[in-house]
């Protein structure tokens, strides 16, 4: 993760201070705002990473048993989607296969069904009929053990010295043991927690999953150290911010290889300031922002508030809960909670927030609740549809016109995006990264 004084050389360009006026006319200068990005490593990283970067998940199709007791067989059918639950249209080679293990002293038999093994075919589905056995008798059995199911290549990509290679071998190593099935598709592993227990048990399946992320740099293992590891559970079909997504993938990545702190924020001011994220989901940026600030010691410096819908508050304090982290539950265009509207809230980050077009409105009037002037917007948006992307690039040059584009009457006839100042910082595949602050009122 950047330093402080390594990150010093980019703030006058990614991170400048305001200008405000005080009654009698005089010019009061602000601290910028905390975070921002390095814009040497953003452009690396857009050079790196793939324009038809395609991120693909290991799925199970049905629910595993939340218990399983030594010697029982269960079925394990795992799907190869895309980051909405629909399946590839890629698939697997045939000399590829996957590789389940258990992270605990215990013998792991799988056998793959015959009917679905397809010869010559590239594959998107596999069944496994999965047992778990003691060793030995003396040995105790674990009460909780973690399934990890990842693609086994036969010929893995070979190595690339360049620094975009590198800066994809870091991609990889974030996404925990994820595949390049390609260079251009990458493919995250799954982890299923198991209960183990010494007896037959009744019945009860969840198709809760987990996805492993690593916040350490590489040279962690060569020094003898564990490298830190966030666990994001995540469940299909629950909720929009019931897994993660692509953009919160990428957004997370960018902040800790281009992440920055501004050292004139680091004063006695800072510890009025607040970043808030809305949209956390599940919270796998929550965890990595969370992660960032301790790194940068400013725990006690800076306030975190991570917020969703209300019916997905439960998985994102689950997710959170061995963290710093204040989740608060929020609904987009409904008055801020005064923990929120009394804040001086600094930086809002938010990932993948506009693929619905008509839900700009709110989130704008949310926005507006903010109240500091010099308060900046770090949205990642993945371009899905070409209506929603048009509409972000026109923000960005300038040539936005809301009167055929913004699609929302108000009151007022007035357009809220025409109150914001919209710059695109790099675009990193599939996910735009944009700049957003307040324009100056006019008097």
């Amino acid at each position: 993760m950047p330093s402080r004084d390594a990150a010093a050389r980019s703030l006058d360009l990614e991170m400048p201070g305001s200008i405000e006026m005080e009654p009698n006319g005089a010019s009061l200068a602000r601290a910028p705002p905390p975070f921002g990005f390095d814009s040497d490593k953003l452009l690396a990283l857009q050079q790196a990473i793939p324009t038809e970067l395609q991120l693909l998940r290991l799925r199970l199709r049905f629910g595993l048993p939340k218990r399983v007791h030594v010697d029982q067989k269960f079925r394990v059918v795992v799907d190869l989607v895309d980051e909405m639950g629909q399946p590839s249209s890629i698939g697997l080679p045939p000399t590829d296969s996957l590789s389940l293990s258990v992270d605990a002293q215990l013998l792991l038999k799988v056998a793959e069904e015959p009917s679905s093994i397809r010869k010559q075919q590239r594959r998107t589905k596999w069944t496994f009929m999965v047992s778990l056995h003691q060793p030995t008798d003396g040995v105790a059995v674990p009460s909780d053990v973690r399934l990890m199911i990842q693609i086994q290549q036969s010929a893995p990509l070979p190595g690339d010295s360049s620094v975009a290679g590198a800066l994809r071998r870091s991609f990889q190593r974030f996404c925990r043991r994820s595949t390049w099935l390609s260079d251009q598709v990458l493919v995250l592993p799954l982890q299923v927690a198991l209960q183990v227990v010494a007896a037959e048990a009744p019945i009860e399946t969840s198709t809760i999953c987990q996805r492993v992320f690593c916040v350490s740099p590489p040279r962690t293992s060569a020094e003898g150290e564990k490298p830190r590891l966030l666990v994001i559970e995540e469940h299909y079909g629950d909720a929009m911010g019931a897994h993660v997504w692509d953009a919160s993938i990428l957004l997370s990545f960018v902040l800790l290889e281009a992440g920055v702190t501004s050292s004139e924020s680091l004063n006695q001011h800072l510890q009025h300031q607040t970043v808030v994220e809305l949209g956390s989901g599940c919270g796998l940026f929550a965890s990595v922002l969370t992660t960032f600030r301790s790194s940068q010691q400013l725990q006690a410096e800076l306030t975190a508030i991570f917020t969703e819908k209300p019916e997905c508050t439960a998985r994102l304090q689950h997710n959170l809960q061995s963290m710093d982290a204040l989740v608060l539950p929020l609904e987009w265009g409904e008055p801020l909670p005064a923990i929120l509207s009394s804040a001086d809230v600094t930086v809002v980050f938010a990932a993948d927030v506009l693929y619905n077009w008509a839900a700009h409105e709110a989130l704008l009037t949310t926005l507006d609740g903010f109240t500091a002037s010099h308060m900046q917007l770090l949205l990642a948006h993945k371009r899905r549809g070409q209506s929603a992307a048009t509409k972000m690039d026109a923000l960005a040059a300038g040539a936005y016109d809301p009167t055929t584009q913004c699609g929302v009457t108000t009151d007022t006839n007035e357009c809220r995006w025409s109150r914001w100042h919209v710059e695109k910082l790099a675009a990193l595949g599939p996910i735009d990264l944009f700049h957003v602050s307040r324009r100056a009122q006019q008097h």
